[in-house]
């Protein structure tokens, strides 16, 4: 059997590097196994970073330019004495307003926005979003979450040795499959992710006071974490033992090492043409068992305060409710705010005011329907979209398994090859492992927008598989057998061996 159980543990890769029982296996140059690991670890977030702005309209610039430099201070001072951390200002802008009529353009007044940013813990962000507006502010323009330093600088860390642990097990795969020895870990390459932070929550408030009265409830995500290694390990055949035919084993998971490596026939070192290149694929289709879904509250009215505070009373409901059934990775995804208008006779005229809280929660497959159920009988009337996804026990033993049956179908491939052409199987010169990113399966989509949808009914809910895939390229040396004329005529010319 050959010597893999090492590479499945970070605390064992040493001995495997160099196994006392099977001596120093420094390899040829040619006969390594590259491999990459993936790591993914994610981060609880703490720290929210919003950035919102004081805008105004008005006739003249000097008008505007006094309004929004009042409000901007009014709005600095709350966010100061709240403890904002990281407060600056990001952008000022003046800029002249027109009319079009007629084919001319005329002059109608002034827009000032000025920008400001700060950050906060994300158990005091709502809070302050609302005192801000209350002071002046009127516009938000993207909202943010992240972990600590700290936090991030550990996930770093343990993404790597997830990394690491995942080539080892993928080499373990296909060693084992193949029947081949491992030997040294000849370089080591780390890829790490940039570890961008989540795509911020959009928002657009153009009404002042709209938060006059409502608290703003704000869950942050978590923060995922990325990384690659990739190993390029050495190995050498297992000669232990003798096959009937040399290209028989080559279908089989546990005699290849030995068709390799016939000590009857000698080493098959091949000359740096003779190699067979050859791919196989495999797949294999994992019952998925969760299920994420995404769902809102959408609410209209005559002005944003009455469409902010029914929308945040709504928010919590479904939150309470969720909260309360278990749901898991339960985050705010989005929060808008946006004005209504009606266009009539080339004239654009405000007349209310749609808001949309965005939720994002996880669950059971099993349990995922009623607690759709139950989220929209307590105010969510929007369900953006629903994916499934297996757990990641399950997708790491498929990705195990995949690799197993893309090296068997390399084989096969071999196999009917060389006995084709009647040559014999030499050494696996090198082997590249090609694993898919495993994308989740496409959500399904749907749109609900009146209240009480699933007010009575119950949703069935039935999660699809989720597919696996990966590739495994080998190149196998070879060496023609001068015993054999090749019965293989090319257009009517005459046979060659």
């Amino acid at each position: 059997m050959a010597n893999t159980a090492n590479l499945t543990g970070v605390g064992n890769l040493g001995v495997a590097i160099a196994d006392p029982l099977i001596g120093s296996t420094t390899p040829n140059t040619a006969e390594i196994l590259e491999v990459t690991g993936q790591g993914e670890v994610s981060v609880p977030t703490t720290l929210t970073e919003v950035q919102l702005g004081i805008k105004v309209q008005g006739k003249t610039a000097t008008e505007v330019q006094q309004a929004t430099a009042q409000r901007s201070t009014a709005v600095v001072d709350v966010l100061q004495n709240l403890g904002a951390q990281e407060l600056q200002t990001t952008s000022i802008q003046l800029n002249p307003v027109y009319s079009y009529e007629n084919n001319t353009q005329t002059l109608i007044g002034f827009e000032g926005l000025n920008t400001l940013e700060f950050e906060l813990p994300t158990n005091q962000a709502g809070a302050a979003i609302d005192k801000a507006i209350q002071a002046g502010a009127n516009v938000i323009d993207n909202i943010s979450f992240t972990a600590s330093d700290q936090a991030l600088q550990q996930a770093r860390l343990q993404v790597l040795s997830e990394a690491v642990k995942d080539a080892q097990a993928q080499a373990q795969a296909v060693f084992s499959t193949l029947q081949l020895t491992p030997g040294e870990i000849i370089k080591i390459d780390i890829n790490s992710d940039d570890n961008p932070r989540l795509s911020p929550l959009v928002s657009n408030l153009t009404a002042d006071g709209a938060f006059a009265t409502a608290t703003t409830s704000i869950i942050g995500g978590p923060q995922t974490i990325k990384a690659s290694v990739s190993l390029d390990i050495g190995y050498s055949p297992n000669s232990a033992g003798t096959p009937a035919c040399a290209t028989d084993n080559l279908t089989g998971v546990r005699n290849l090492g030995v068709a390799i490596a016939d000590p009857l026939i000698g080493s098959t070192t091949p000359n740096t043409a003779e190699i067979l290149e050859v791919t196989g694929q495999g797949e294999v289709n994992v019952t998925t068992t969760l299920t994420e879904v995404q769902l809102g509250i959408k609410v209209q009215g005559k002005t944003a305060t009455e469409v902010q505070q029914a929308a945040a009373q709504r928010s919590t409901a479904v939150v309470y409710v969720l909260q309360n059934l278990g749901a898991q990775e339960l985050q705010t995804t989005s929060i808008q705010l946006n004005p209504v208008y009606s266009d009539e006779n080339n004239t654009q005229t405000l007349t209310g005011f749609e808001g949309l809280n965005t939720l994002e929660f996880e669950l059971p497959t099993n349990q995922a329907g009623a607690a759709i159920d139950k989220a929209i009988q307590a105010g969510a009337n929007v369900i953006e979209n629903i994916s499934f996804t297996a757990s990641d026990q399950a997708l790491q033993q498929a990705r195990l398994q995949v690799l197993s049956e893309a090296v068997k179908d390399a084989q096969a491939q071999a196999q009917a090859v060389f006995n084709t052409l009647k040559l014999t199987p030499g050494e696996i010169i090198k082997i590249d492992i090609n694993s898919d990113d495993n994308p989740r399966p496409s959500p399904l989509v749907s749109n609900l927008a009146a209240d009480g949808a699933f007010a009575t009914a119950t949703t069935p809910v039935i999660g699809g598989p989720q597919t696996i895939k990966a590739s495994v390229s080998l190149d196998i040396g070879y060496s023609p057998n001068s015993a054999v004329i090749l019965d293989l005529p090319l257009n009517g010319l005459q046979q060659f061996a």
